[in-house]
């Protein structure tokens, strides 16, 4: 919303239609709003997005689509253990990958790249997803080197707990209120976070006073996690 506020054009994507529609409707001017439904782990959903863009040109690629995949316990089938990382990948890397990796042609230079990882994947508590979006961390880096001469920077936020979003408030973690009430017992701060957290670091990182930070990972989180 923060950006769709900010007077630019701003490409809106995700597997729901109705959910983007409604986003886009928030906008002080929805016609600068353009809506690409589709499943970007799959090369049909990453196409519909690049169609969408209808020769424009892209100045900055937010790509924060993600999610936790199925668990699975010890003695789970060799085929329930490949679909679970299988899915993990999908879900946390290669939706990332393909959409960037297809986009980049199209890309400004001095433009700019944020990836939304995890803090999971900096701690490795998570099973498939920590693992996933550890490498979605390392795809960052990897891509920071690949168009540094393009000045264009890349770089990762990884949030811990924010609540009020759909990654929690699901019930696959059990019941929201107390979940993040104990999580907040381990942050530093205090408090969990807020999607405004996320959403302001993601703008200052798409600004111009952000232009010569590239390949890093910043930890969005309280205090969870150290990182050096």
């Amino acid at each position: 919303m923060a950006l769709l506020g900010a007077g630019k054009t701003v490409l809106l994507t995700g597997r729901r239609q109705e959910l983007l529609q409604q986003t886009a409707a928030l906008s002080p001017d929805p016609s600068l709003a353009i809506i690409a439904a589709g499943d970007l782990t799959t090369h049909t959903g990453v196409r519909n997005v690049k169609a969408a863009l209808d020769g424009k040109k892209l100045r900055a690629v937010v790509a924060a689509a993600g999610g936790q995949g199925d668990f699975y316990r010890p003695g789970t089938s060799v085929e329930e253990i490949d679909a679970a990382w299988t899915e993990a990948l999908r879900k946390n890397l290669f939706s990332a990958l393909l959409l960037i990796e297809l986009l980049l042609p199209e890309m400004q230079d001095a433009g700019r790249i944020v990836l939304i990882g995890s803090t999971a994947g900096l701690d490795g508590k998570g099973g498939p997803y920590a693992a996933a979006k550890a490498a979605l961390h390392g795809y960052g880096r990897d891509l920071a080197l690949r168009v540094g001469n393009r000045k264009v920077t890349v770089n990762t936020i990884a949030p811990g707990y924010v609540e009020d979003t759909e990654f929690f408030d699901s019930g696959l973690f059990g019941d929201p209120v107390p979940l993040a009430q104990n999580y907040a017992k381990r942050i530093l701060l205090g408090r969990t976070g807020k999607t405004a957290d996320i959403a302001a670091c993601v703008q200052w990182l798409l600004s111009e006073e952000a232009g010569w930070i590239t390949g890093q990972t910043i930890s969005i989180n309280g205090g969870t996690v150290f990182v050096r």
